[in-house]
C-alpha cells in the first residue's frame, strides 16, 4: 500500500477529533498539518535515526573522500571531488555533503553510492547547484541512501516502510494536540511510544533511543571490572 503525507496528516486529526471520518482538513489545517509533519520528522534524524552528524573537513586537492557514517564532509571548491557513501552501512546510517567552497555549479561533486541506491538510483549523483549539498539516510531494507528532506505536498509518498510508518499518525497526533487543545486518549499516547520504540530499535545507532557519539570525538571508555 502506498501511504501519502496527507493520509497520516488525515488519520493523526481524526485519533484527536479534530476532523470526522467522513470529513477533510481545511487548506489551513492541512497547511499546519504539513508543517507539524515536517518538524517531527526533521527531530527524527540524529535522535531515532541514525547518531548526530560531525563535520569533517576535507583536504584541498584531495578529490577522492570516503565517507564514515556520521562524517558531514565540507567540500572545498576549485576541483571537482567524488564522495563514496559509507562501505557496509546499517539501517539509520547517515552521510551529509556540504559545498563549502560554494562551487558546485561550476565544480560538480559526485557522490558514489558504493553499489547501493542513492534517491532510489544505482547511478552517481550530481551536485551541481552552489550552496546546496545534502544529507542522507540508510534504508536497509531497500538498500537505499535517501535524501532527508521535507515533504513538499500533501500527496508526497512517504519514503519509510509501512511496518514503520503506521505508527506516524498517532505520533503526529501528539504534536498536533497542543495546537488544537484536545486531550490525549492513552492509546494514541501508547501508540506513539510504541512508534517511537520501532524507529529506535530499526534505525539508532544502539537500539531504542539511544545516540551515537559522532564520529571524531572519542569513545566512553568501558566499564572496568569489579
Amino acid at each position: 500500500m502506498t501511504l501519502l503525507v496527507r493520509d497520516i496528516i488525515y488519520r493523526g486529526m481524526r485519533l484527536l477529533g479534530a476532523v470526522d471520518a467522513a470529513g477533510a482538513p481545511s487548506p489551513q489545517e492541512m497547511a499546519d498539518g504539513m508543517l507539524a509533519a515536517n518538524t517531527l520528522k526533521a527531530s527524527w534524524f540524529g535522535t531515532l535515526i541514525g547518531g548526530r552528524l560531525s563535520e569533517q573537513s576535507v583536504a584541498v586537492g584531495a578529490v577522492q573522500v570516503q565517507a564514515e557514517n556520521g562524517g558531514e564532509y565540507a567540500i572545498p571548491g576549485g576541483l571537482a571531488y567524488t564522495v563514496t557513501v559509507p562501505a557496509n552501512p546499517r539501517s539509520g546510517g547517515r552521510f551529509g555533503v556540504v559545498d563549502a567552497g560554494l562551487a558546485f555549479a561550476t565544480t560538480p561533486c559526485t557522490v558514489n553510492p558504493n553499489g547501493a541506491l542513492i534517491n532510489g538510483a544505482t547511478a552517481n549523483l550530481t551536485l551541481n547547484v552552489a550552496g546546496v549539498g545534502g544529507r542522507w539516510w540508510y534504508r536497509g531494507d531497500t538498500a537505499n541512501w535517501v535524501l532527508e528532506a521535507d515533504w513538499t505536498d500533501p500527496t508526497n509518498v512517504i519514503e519509510f516502510p509501512e511496518a514503520v510508518a503506521a505508527y506516524f499518525p498517532h505520533m503526529l497526533a501528539i504534536v498536533f494536540a497542543a495546537e488544537f487543545n484536545t486531550e490525549l486518549r492513552q492509546d494514541v499516547i501508547a501508540a506513539a511510544s510504541e512508534g517511537r520504540q520501532v524507529m529506535a530499535r530499526t534505525y539508532a545507532p544502539g537500539g531504542r533511543a539511544s545516540v551515537a557519539p559522532p564520529i571524531g570525538l572519542p569513545q566512553a571508555a568501558p566499564a572496568q571490572q569489579g
